[in-house]
C-alpha cells in the first residue's frame, strides 16, 4: 500500500496527532494555504479563513511569503505547547493565491473526510 496523505484543514490536525486513537500509523497529512510568515526554521500558513497552521521546514524548504503552498508532512507538537503544527517533509508552490478558489479545496476536504473509503484505503 502507497502512502496515504488525507488532504486537512487545521482544524483537522488533532485527529492525525500521534496520540490521536484512531489516527494513521503514519500522520501523514496534506494542507494547502499562503505564507504569511516565516522565521528562522518556521513559518506560518493561512488556510483561507480556517486559520493559520505553523510550519517546522526543513534546511532545504524554500517557501516565498505571499505564495500559495500545499504542504505534505507530519502533525506534530509545537515546542513550548504552542498547539500542533506541520514537520514538513516537502512542499510544491501553487502561485499566486488570487487564482485560487479556496472554497474549492474546503469542499474537496469536505469530500474526503465524509466518504474516507471512496478515497482511501481501509485502516
Amino acid at each position: 500500500m502507497s502512502l496515504q496523505t488525507p488532504r486537512v484543514l487545521p482544524a483537522h490536525l488533532h485527529a492525525f496527532h500521534p496520540s490521536s486513537a484512531g489516527a494513521r500509523s503514519t500522520h501523514t497529512v496534506r494542507l494547502l494555504g499562503t505564507v504569511t510568515g516565516l522565521r528562522g526554521d518556521t513559518a506560518t500558513i493561512t488556510c483561507g479563513g480556517n486559520g493559520d497552521v505553523t510550519l517546522i521546514l526543513k534546511p532545504d524548504s524554500h517557501l516565498q511569503m505571499g505564495k500559495l503552498v500545499e504542504v505534505v508532512g507530519k502533525v506534530t507538537d509545537l515546542e513550548g505547547g504552542q498547539g500542533l503544527g506541520i514537520r514538513v517533509l516537502g512542499t510544491m508552490d501553487w502561485g499566486n493565491p488570487a487564482e485560487c478558489d479556496y472554497k474549492a479545496y474546503e469542499n474537496v476536504v469536505d469530500a474526503t473526510h465524509r466518504f474516507k473509503s471512496i478515497f482511501y484505503d481501509a485502516e
